[in-house]
C-alpha cells in the first residue's frame, strides 16, 4: 500500500515538473525583484498563524429575515505564516464567506473559534495587522496616478514616523517588486486589469502587514498577469507574511504555485493540503483523474458531484479541516510525528511553530494624527474633482443654462408690483434648483464611492470621521463658486432691489438650502445602492416639495391651517427655505414696489400686505437660517451614522435587527453587496 500511495504521489508530481520550472522563473530570473533591498524602514510584524476550528455562518435569506441559510457547516483548518495558501471550491461553496470570517470583514460568525498564534482573535488588534484586498479592481482613486495613490497611502499609514526620503524608497521598492515601476505617472483608470490589482496589493505592503487576505485574487485577469500576480505573492508570503486568497478555478500553472490549497464544497472542507497531494487523496477515495487533467478542475467538478456522491466521504476523509493536511503514506512515514494520524493516509503537517512574541504597542498606534488624515484626504479629494474636468463642465453648464431660462422666465419683476406673485415663482425655482442639483450628484456618486472607503476604511488608512468631514468641506468651494454665479444671474436680471445685505441675506438662505440638500442625499445614499438611491431620493423630496408651498394664499396661518399641518410643514426644510427667502426679498423695510401708469389697480404694492395676503406674516428670517442649519446638522449626523453602520454591520441591538428585518423583507433597504 506504501508504495502504492507513493508511485501515486511520484505521478501527481509529474503534472507539474514545468510548471514549477515556469514559477521558479517567474521568481527568480527577473533584474527587478533583484533590485529590491528590502523594505528596512517599516514595522516588524510577527509571524502570524491563523488556525479556526467549527466556524458556522447563517444569513437571512432574501425577502424572508426570519429564516435564515447555512454557508458554512462547522468547518476547521489552519493557516501558517511564510504559506501562500487558496481557498478553493465552486460558486456558492463559502470561499468568500469563509475569507470574510477570518479577516473579520462583512460576515458575521454564527459559531465557532478563530485563533491568533494559538490565542483568541483579537478584532481590534487583528483589524490592524491584517490587509483585506477586494475582489473589485474599481477600489481605487482612478484619477491619481499609481505615484500619487502610493504616496498618499505612505502618508496615511506611515505618518511622520519616516522622513519623505525614506517613504519615497520604500514605494520605489514595492513598486519594483510587483513590477508598477514604469506605469508610476499612469492614472489608476488607464492601468489594465493585472496592474490594477497589483497596485492593490501595493498599496497594503506600504505598511508591511503580517496577514494578507485576497478575495478572487485572478478574477478579470489573462493568464499571463494571473501567474505573474500568484507567483508574487508566493514570494510576498515566503519572505514572512500569511497569505490567503480564494480563487475559483485556476490553471494547472497557477495551482502548482500555491503552498496549500483548501477546498470547500457546499460549505464543508473536502480537502486540505498540498495540491501536489490531490490525485493520491483522490485516488485513495476510489475517483482517478486523468493524466492530463488539471487536478484544480478535477476537485472542483468533484465537488459538484460529477463523480457521484463522494463529498461526504471526503469531508470525512479531513474530518472537516481539523485534519490539518492530507498525505500520502509513503510521504507520511517521512515526516516528524504529527498531531493527528488517521488509518485513512490521512495527517496533519508538523506541529505548527507558535509564535509567542508580543505584539509592540506602538505598531497598533495610528501613526498619522486625526488632522493629517484630514488635511491629506481633502488635498486628495480637491484633486480629485478638479481632474474630473468633464464633471465641472457639466455642472457648470447647467448652472449657466438653468439661469439663463430662469432670467428669461422672470425678467424684471423684482420691482414691478403688478407681478409680485410672480416673484413667490421666482423664489420657488431657486427652491426647486437646490434641491436636485445638489442631492442628484450625491445620490449617482456615493454608492460608486464606497467600495473604495470600505477597502481603506478597513484596512486602517483613515479614522471615518476624518474622511467624512473631508468628504463633506471638500464639497463646498464647488458648491460656493457656482452659487454665486447662478444667484448673481437670476438676482440681476430678475431686477430684485440692489442693496448688498438684502442680496447676502437670499444668497445665505440659497446656499443653506443647497448645503442641506446636498447631506439629505448623503443621508439617502448611505445605506441604499444606486437604483434604490436614485428612486427613494426624487420621492422622498415629493412631500418637502409640496409643504413647502402648501398654504401660499390661505391668509393667516392661525386662521386657516390647522396645526398639525403646521407641525408637517415645519418638518420640510424647504418650507424653511421659502420663509427665509420672502423675507429675504420682502422683509427689513423694503420700500414699496413700483405699479405701472396703466394698472387701474395696484393691490401688491406695500410688501406687508403682500405678505400678509400670502400667510407669511409671521415668518422670521433668522428663525429660517437656524431651521436649514439643524436639518443640515441632522441630516450630516444621520449620513454619517449610517455609513458607520454600514461599513461595521454592528446590528447587535435587537431594535436595529428588528427594523433592519422589516426594512429588507418590505423595501429591499440592505441591498448592496459588501
Amino acid at each position: 500500500m506504501a508504495n502504492l500511495s507513493s508511485s501515486r504521489s511520484d505521478n501527481s508530481l509529474n503534472y507539474s515538473s514545468d510548471i514549477n520550472a515556469i514559477s521558479v522563473e517567474l521568481l527568480e530570473n527577473s533584474s527587478e525583484l533583484h533590485s529590491v533591498k528590502g523594505l528596512k524602514y517599516l514595522p516588524a510584524w510577527p509571524a502570524i498563524n491563523l488556525e479556526f476550528t467549527g466556524l458556522t455562518c447563517e444569513v437571512p435569506e432574501l425577502g424572508n429575515a426570519r429564516n435564515t441559510k447555512p454557508i458554512l457547516h462547522g468547518v476547521s483548518g489552519e493557516f501558517r505564516s511564510h504559506e501562500l495558501t487558496a481557498i478553493m471550491g465552486p460558486s456558492g461553496s463559502g470561499k468568500t464567506t469563509l475569507l470574510n470570517l477570518l479577516a473579520g470583514f462583512g460576515s458575521n460568525l454564527t459559531g465557532g473559534e478563530i485563533l491568533v498564534n494559538n490565542s483568541p482573535r483579537d478584532m481590534r488588534i487583528f483589524r490592524k495587522m491584517s490587509r483585506y484586498i477586494m475582489q473589485h479592481a474599481d477600489a481605487l482613486d482612478l484619477q491619481l496616478t499609481i505615484r500619487e495613490t502610493m504616496v498618499l497611502a505612505a502618508n496615511l499609514k506611515l505618518g511622520n514616523e519616516l522622513s519623505t526620503e525614506q517613504k519615497q524608497e520604500v514605494i520605489d521598492e514595492i513598486l519594483l517588486m510587483l513590477r508598477l515601476k514604469n506605469a508610476e505617472n499612469t492614472k489608476a483608470k488607464m492601468l489594465s486589469g493585472g496592474e490594477r490589482k497589483r497596485m492593490s496589493v501595493a498599496l497594503e505592503l506600504i505598511d508591511n502587514p503580517p496577514v494578507v487576505f485576497l478575495d478572487e485574487a485572478t478574477t478579470g485577469l489573462d493568464d499571463l498577469s494571473s501567474s505573474q500576480c500568484v507567483a508574487l505573492l508566493r514570494r510576498i508570503a515566503h519572505a514572512g507574511r500569511t497569505i490567503i486568497c480564494s480563487i475559483h478555478t485556476p490553471s494547472a500553472k497557477i495551482f502548482e504555485m500555491f503552498d496549500k490549497v483548501y477546498v470547500l464544497a457546499a460549505g464543508r472542507c473536502i480537502y486540505q493540503g498540498k495540491g501536489a497531494n490531490i490525485v493520491p487523496y483522490m485516488q485513495h477515495l476510489g475517483i482517478s483523474c486523468p493524466l492530463t487533467y488539471n487536478p484544480a478542475d478535477f476537485i472542483i467538478e468533484v465537488a459538484c458531484h460529477e463523480y457521484g456522491s463522494i463529498v461526504g466521504h471526503m469531508v470525512g476523509a479531513v474530518n472537516n479541516g481539523k485534519v490539518s493536511s492530507w498525505t500520502s503514506e509513503a510521504e507520511n512515514g517521512k515526516n516528524t510525528p504529527s498531531k493527528s494520524d488517521t488509518t485513512s493516509g490521512a495527517s496533519s503537517y508538523p506541529e505548527v511553530e507558535h509564535f509567542e512574541k508580543e505584539i509592540n504597542p506602538n505598531l497598533l498606534k495610528a501613526k498619522s494624527s486625526w488632522w493629517m488624515q484630514y488635511k491629506l484626504l481633502l488635498m486628495r479629494m480637491l484633486l480629485q474633482m478638479w481632474r474630473d474636468k468633464s464633471h465641472i463642465k457639466m455642472k457648470f453648464y447647467m448652472n449657466i443654462i438653468l439661469a439663463l431660462i430662469v432670467s428669461g422666465l422672470y425678467m424684471d419683476i423684482g420691482n414691478d408690483a403688478s407681478k409680485a406673485l410672480f416673484n413667490f415663482g421666482f423664489s420657488f425655482t431657486i427652491i426647486i434648483a437646490y434641491l436636485y442639483l445638489p442631492m442628484m450628484p450625491v445620490l449617482l456618486q456615493f454608492p460608486n464611492e464606497i467600495n473604495l472607503l470600505k477597502r481603506e476604511y478597513y484596512n486602517q488608512w483613515y479614522h471615518l470621521s476624518s474622511y467624512y468631514v473631508a468628504m463633506i468641506t471638500a464639497k463646498l468651494p464647488s458648491l460656493f463658486v457656482l452659487s454665486s454665479i447662478y444667484l448673481t444671474i437670476v438676482y440681476l436680471s430678475t431686477n430684485q432691489p440692489l442693496e448688498w445685505f438684502r442680496f447676502v441675506r437670499f444668497f445665505t438662505i440659497a446656499f443653506l438650502t443647497a448645503m442641506t440638500s446636498d447631506s439629505f442625499g448623503l443621508m439617502v445614499s448611505s445605506r441604499l445602492c444606486l437604483v434604490n438611491g436614485m428612486f427613494m431620493g426624487p420621492v422622498m423630496a415629493v412631500p418637502l416639495i409640496l409643504l413647502s408651498t402648501y398654504g401660499i394664499g390661505y391668509g393667516s396661518k392661525e386662521t386657516y391651517i390647522s396645526p398639525f399641518m403646521r407641525f408637517l410643514m415645519s418638518l420640510s426644510y424647504l418650507r424653511h427655505g421659502m420663509e427665509g427667502l420672502v423675507a429675504a426679498l420682502y422683509d427689513f423695510g423694503r420700500a414699496d414696489t413700483i405699479c405701472a401708469e396703466t394698472e387701474l389697480f395696484c393691490m401688491f404694492k406695500k410688501s406687508q400686505f403682500l405678505l400678509n395676503f400670502l400667510g407669511f406674516n409671521n415668518m422670521n428670517y433668522l428663525w429660517s437660517v437656524s431651521c436649514l442649519i439643524a436639518f443640515y446638522i441632522l441630516f450630516t449626523i444621520a449620513a454619517y451614522v449610517m455609513i458607520r453602520q454600514r461599513l461595521k454591520k454592528s446590528t447587535g441591538n435587537p431594535i436595529v435587527v428588528y427594523i433592519i428585518q422589516i426594512l429588507m423583507k418590505h423595501f429591499n433597504f440592505t441591498s448592496y453587496n459588501y
